[in-house]
């Protein structure tokens, strides 16, 4: 079998896919912190830093609610989404998966 890894936005990168083609997703998105984080290099060269700031959780959730249901489409009926989150709104974010997979699909 055949392994491909495609590098770009995950948006874009989806949405060039065919519906019921992938067998696995993993995604993982900000965590809503409402922080900016940061990170320095070992030789202090380079600092990256991405924002996790959200007007509010109604924004965080609709941002994920786009890619979940585009991840939704690409998976094939045998496929899986692995969702990598923590504590923050992971209750949330579980109402959300539910609705787009339904419940019944859900394994810890």
């Amino acid at each position: 079998m055949a392994c491909e890894v495609r590098h770009g936005d995950c948006l874009e990168v989806a949405r060039g896919l065919a519906a019921e083609s992938v067998d696995l997703v993993y995604v993982d998105p900000p965590f809503f912190t409402q922080k900016t984080h940061s990170l320095v290099t070992r030789d202090r060269a380079t600092t990256f830093q991405f924002s996790d700031e959200w007007k509010s959780r109604a924004e965080y959730i609709e941002f994920l609610r786009v890619g979940v249901q585009e991840f939704r489409r690409l998976l094939k009926a045998t496929g899986s989404l692995f969702f990598h989150c923590d504590t923050n709104a992971w209750h949330h974010i579980r109402c959300l998966l539910d609705e787009v997979f339904g419940e019944a699909m859900f394994r810890s």
